[in-house]
């Protein structure tokens, strides 16, 4: 009676180890590429939003006749950032940087070797010059945008 009791414990082990195994061989790498899918999704969309309500804002306020001063609340992940706002274009750069899972995503703005993904959006902000600072990366506070008296632009930290 006790060999059989004995056994029963072994087996119970051996059973155990196993499953550790499965989940350390086929669990465990499944969790960590989600957990990293899930966090580049997250930067991106959470910054294109921002990025949207950012140039919504600036472009609003350059079509309103005068000048003065708004404050304007931005996020940005820890990996994204505002790199330039272009005079010349007319568009506001961005930059996210994805994790290096593979498989990588088939973006042609984001770079295979370095990570990063560089987006453009265009500002409507007519014959004002704009200019900005770059932002990031991360950043959670309010921006000041200062419109002139000759109606140019410039977004800065207050």
């Amino acid at each position: 009676m006790i060999n059989i009791k004995g056994q029963i414990a072994i087996e119970y082990i051996l059973f155990l180890a196993i499953l550790l195994l499965f989940f350390q061989a086929i669990v465990y790498p499944n969790i960590n590429f989600s957990e990293n899918v899930l966090k580049d999704v997250y930067g991106i969309t959470q910054t294109k939003q921002s990025m949207d309500k950012f140039v919504n804002d600036v472009s609003t306020f350059a079509s309103t006749p005068g000048y003065g001063a708004r404050t304007i609340y931005l996020y940005l992940p820890d990996t994204a950032q505002i790199v330039e706002c272009d005079n010349i274009t007319k568009k506001l750069k961005y930059t996210i940087l994805i994790s290096n899972q593979e498989p990588k995503p088939n973006i042609s703005a984001c770079d295979r070797n370095t990570n990063l993904c560089t987006f453009n959006l265009p500002l409507f902000v007519s014959d004002a010059d704009i200019t900005c600072e770059a932002i990031g990366p991360g950043f959670n506070g309010y921006l000041q945008i200062i419109k002139s008296n000759t109606g140019d632009l410039d977004v800065s930290r207050p």
